[in-house]
């Protein structure tokens, strides 16, 4: 079914087409009916899964959807939008760590900062050259011989926390400044620390 779903998609970004999709969604018993224009299909090489990043004419936005969940697929007529809408996604992507586009209905765009500090001997040069090679966008900065700082504006920061999490045994200090997304990062290191029976430990 989704590649049947996919040859549709990629049809319709051919051909600089919109179309109407039905995308069925874990919030509701049945699927809603929309009118988008295709832009990019990405695929995530952690889970394999694929988004659809379309544009949302409706509310003037642009959007992901996951292409498992898309269903009847119909093609609509070609949108002299196209080119310009894909240039603008392809601009975006500088701020994406995933799919996640975030912009009020004005189609302004909403960024939040987040960075980090990491530790490393003299010998996990690894550990640099991890940073540098995984960064998807942002920025790696040396502060001496065994410190650097990580940091970056983005659509969504909870979409960075997993690759953060893999530095955590190093990392000295760390803010965002999405708060609530700073204070859920910090609860489930303590949570963690709780269920280990490390607290009191080093700092």
């Amino acid at each position: 079914i989704d590649s049947g779903v996919l040859a549709s998609l990629f049809t319709a970004m051919r051909e600089k087409r919109a179309v109407m999709i039905s995308n069925m969604s874990r919030r509701r018993d049945m699927p809603r009916r929309n009118r988008i224009v295709p832009l990019r299909v990405f695929i995530s090489v952690q889970s394999g899964r694929q988004h659809l990043l379309a544009y949302l004419p409706e509310y003037n936005s642009f959007h992901s959807y996951r292409v498992d969940y898309l269903s009847n697929v119909k093609l609509e007529d070609p949108t002299p939008r196209f080119d310009e809408l894909r240039a603008e996604l392809d601009r975006m992507q500088s701020k994406m760590w995933g799919v996640s586009v975030k912009r009020n209905k004005w189609g302004v765009e909403h960024l939040e900062h987040v960075e980090f500090t990491v530790k490393v001997e003299d010998n996990e040069d690894y550990i640099v050259k991890r940073l540098y090679r995984e960064k998807r966008v942002g920025m790696v900065e040396k502060l001496d011989e065994n410190t650097y700082r990580f940091s970056a504006d983005v659509y969504d920061s909870t979409e960075v926390i997993p690759w953060i999490r893999t530095f955590i045994c190093r990392i000295t200090d760390i803010s965002f400044s999405n708060k609530d997304v700073e204070k859920q990062f910090k609860d489930d290191i303590s949570a963690m620390y709780q269920l280990y029976d490390l607290e009191g430990g080093d700092q």
